[in-house]
Formats: C-alpha cells, structure tokens, sequence
C-alpha cells in the first residue's frame, strides 16, 4: 500500500451488504464506515469512499480500484486480496413466499425446491456445495436474483439476513433459520498485506 499521509484512503463499500453500510443523507453510517474511519485516523489518511453495487463488484476492483474494503473471508480470493482477523458475521438465510408450507433452511435445502442465487455472493460457494445437484438458479447479481423472483422466478430467494429485511416483496417471508454463517474482514489487496496487523490491532481495540 502506498504511503497515505498525504492521500485518500480508498474505501470500497459494498451498497448491497445494509448489514454494514447504509446510506446517511450524502453521506454513510454503519459498522463498516466506523471501522474505515478510525483506520483511517490510525494511518493519518482521509477516506474516499467508493461505492459497489455488490461483492462481486468489489473484487473486480483489485488490484488498483481501492485500497481497503469490507468483504466476506473467502479462501479462493487470497491470491489477490488479504483478509484481517474476522470481526463480524451474518447470517444467510431464504426469503420463500408465502405459499410455501416449509419453515427451515434445511427443510428448503432438502427438497426439490428452484433457489434463486447470485454470482460472486458470499454465501454461493457454501450454497452450491449444499445443493451439488441443484436446482440453483444463479443470477448475474443479487438485484437481478430479487427482480426475478420477484417477478415469480424460483421457490426460494437466498441472501444475507439483513440485506433480504430491507427488500420489500409481497407473500414472501424470511425463514427464521439460516444456511451458513458468513464471517466479515477488512481486506486489502495482497501486495499490502504489511498493514493487516495495523489494521487487525486497529480492530481489537475498536470492538
């Protein structure tokens, strides 16, 4: 990482992940816009927030598109990015409609059920190695995976808890269960590496 004493820090925010931004008027709130800042002050850097309509988006911007970010800790991503310590997780989990009488991930997960899904997501990986032989629907991006079911594609809508409460879909319901638990890390990209211990210390002390 270049020595940012007298330049921005670039902060990549992941717009689809509400469990951890939101937008704030002209501006952003959240744990992962808290985190940015006192690493940030730690680096004697101001921040130059970057939006990304998803995670996939987010690592197509390595190696020069940003210099932190707020990722899901994904082994096949370490030959491009580096991840700090695990500082938080989320929950995936379904939205089903309403007309649908099964109330668990498990219960979805073993029946012969249509799940919509979403390239490059945290949770896919862990869904495709639940369901090997399908039927999983993937989608180009999470907003097509909600506008198609949405428009009564599929039986079953996954997505992080959080981000699927602040989508608003007539006759569906969130299951109360989820299908994995997807930790968080701050990340930069792997030539930087040096400061994940600043930026872990940063954590520690922080949360």
């Amino acid at each position: 990482m270049k020595d940012r004493t007298h330049s921005a820090l670039r902060v990549a925010l992941n717009m689809n992940n509400t469990a951890l931004v939101q937008r704030a008027g002209d501006g952003y709130t959240g744990l992962a816009v808290r985190i940015a800042e006192r690493i940030g002050a730690e680096m004697g850097a101001p921040l130059t927030f970057v939006e990304h309509p998803n995670a996939q988006s987010v690592v197509q911007a390595v190696p020069d598109g940003w210099d932190i970010a707020f990722l899901a800790i994904d082994p096949s991503r370490t030959d491009r990015i580096a991840f700090s310590d695990p500082y938080h997780s989320v929950e995936a989990t379904f939205l089903v409609r309403e007309d649908l009488a099964h109330r668990s991930c498990t219960e979805i997960l073993q029946g012969d059920y249509a799940i919509m899904s979403a390239k490059g997501a945290a949770y896919q990986a862990r869904l495709s190695a639940l369901v090997p032989n399908g039927p999983l629907v993937v989608a180009t991006s999470p907003d097509e995976a909600r506008q198609r079911f949405l428009r009564g594609e599929g039986h079953a809508l996954a997505g992080i808890r959080e981000t699927l409460d602040s989508v608003e879909i007539p006759g569906a319901r969130i299951l109360p269960d989820n299908f994995a638990r997807i930790e968080q890390a701050v990340a930069v990209p792997v030539r930087a590496n040096g400061q994940i211990a600043l930026i872990n210390r940063t954590l520690k002390e922080m949360l």
